[in-house]
């Protein structure tokens, strides 16, 4: 039998369909930021936008671009104020690395001899902090010290509570101890001086790209909300044309898609609120300064989540650090651990299952094994993607319905 093209496309035509769609997503994989980011806030507008005509009776059209003046102000201060006192703060931290290294070995010192049965832990973490080849060299040199104290090398390292030995080798021992430790430390400090002037550029770099997407996004997304209408119309209109089997098998598992996506990307908005409010609280009390500034970092980075718990820490703690040195830098590592606990184990699983009908253990598993199989985006997308399958693929009831997408009807 004649091999026929259009009957192999209608016994395989959900598999091809399914398939030139992730094609084309594959090919957009560069643009999936500003895609995705435009779809963000989109959503966010459209949503925020209604309150306008339901409690101010304003038009829709007023209402939107009020949101998005909000939104253009926001960016603005955002470049204008934030990224600067950003690089001002790091620039500050490399001139005064120097200072931070002597006030790290004075700790050191402090912390042995208060403690002498930590020393050698001590010494082990410092090691396992540090690459092969960074602890090779300082084992060169400790070797050198060695045969220059006249030491015993099987004495070192060794739990020597009791035994008998003269004050000359005790002396010799705890001067290679010390020098163990101080080389140590100075290989780690070395090493992220070299770090943090590779990748400061890159971090300056990487905010005023991170400006330019969001304002590309902003506009992109103003444009389809404010010709909304005539954009679903048109969509509509593709039921009658040539890709009317696209349209027909895509249309509403995509719009389903993108209302989780919604409810998730609201979940995520309440989370970073209440982690803007609490790490907020934390450093007025600490008496840290740039508060204004440090709160928005930190309710930027709440829509990434746990991760930009890191993200938004780099910022404060060079704050901190020209403020108040070293301890209160520890201060504010000690307040944003105990933010970031309160908010993977309590806030992500809560709000995100009430908002999306998930159990909270459910949750935790989804965004573990996200971030861990796909990284930021496996975190950020995990949790609505998984409600998805659940629904979609596998029939598993889920109370969300894709016509409450904004008050916008099902294409």
């Amino acid at each position: 039998m004649a091999f026929s093209l259009d009957q192999f496309y209608q016994l395989n035509r959900r598999a091809l369909i399914w398939l030139v769609l992730f094609g084309l997503l594959w090919l957009m994989r560069d643009f999936f930021s500003l895609i995705f980011l435009t779809f963000v806030l989109a959503f966010v507008a459209l949503r925020l936008a209604g309150f306008g005509p339901k409690y101010l009776r304003l038009p829709y059209r007023v209402s939107l671009v009020a949101v998005y003046l909000i939104f253009l102000t926001g960016l603005t201060g955002f470049v204008s104020y934030v990224t600067p006192n950003v690089i001002r703060e790091a620039t500050s931290l490399i001139g005064r690395l120097g200072d931070i290294q002597a006030t790290l070995v004075g700790v050191k010192t402090g912390f042995v001899q208060r403690y002498p049965a930590m020393q050698r832990p001590l010494v082990g973490f410092l090691r396992s902090v540090l690459d092969e080849e960074s602890r090779q060299r300082v084992d060169e040199k400790l070797s050198r010290e060695t045969r220059s104290l006249g030491l015993d090398p099987g004495l070192i390292g060794k739990d020597l509570n009791g035994a008998d030995l003269d004050a000359a080798t005790v002396n010799s021992l705890a001067r290679y101890n010390t020098l163990e430790e101080d080389l140590l430390l100075d290989s780690i400090l070395a090493q992220q001086k070299v770090h943090i002037r590779e990748y400061a550029p890159h971090a300056i770099n990487l905010l005023y790209e991170a400006a330019v997407t969001t304002l590309l996004a902003l506009l992109f997304s103003f444009l389809i909300l404010i010709d909304r209408d005539r954009l679903v119309s048109q969509i509509r209109g593709l039921r009658a044309s040539r890709l009317q089997d696209f349209y027909e098998e895509a249309a509403q598992p995509v719009v389903r898609f993108a209302y989780v996506v919604g409810r998730s990307i609201q979940a995520q908005a309440l989370i970073a609120l209440v982690n803007t409010a609490l790490t907020a609280t934390g450093l007025a009390f600490l008496g840290v300064p740039s508060l204004t500034v440090l709160s928005l970092i930190v309710f930027v980075c709440g829509f990434i989540p746990v991760l930009g718990t890191f993200i938004s820490t780099t910022p404060i703690v060079l704050v901190a650090l020209n403020a108040g040195g070293l301890e209160k830098a520890a201060a504010v590592v000690v307040l944003v651990s105990v933010v970031h606990l309160i908010e993977a184990y309590l806030l992500n699983p809560q709000i995100f299952g009430r908002h999306l009908n998930l159990n909270p253990v459910l949750v935790l598993i989804i965004l573990f094994v996200g971030y861990h199989a796909f990284g930021i985006w496996g975190m950020v997308l995990g949790v609505p993607v998984t409600l998805y399958v659940l629904h979609d693929v596998f029939g598993v009831p889920m109370s969300y319905s894709a016509n409450r997408l904004a008050g916008t009807p099902a294409c």
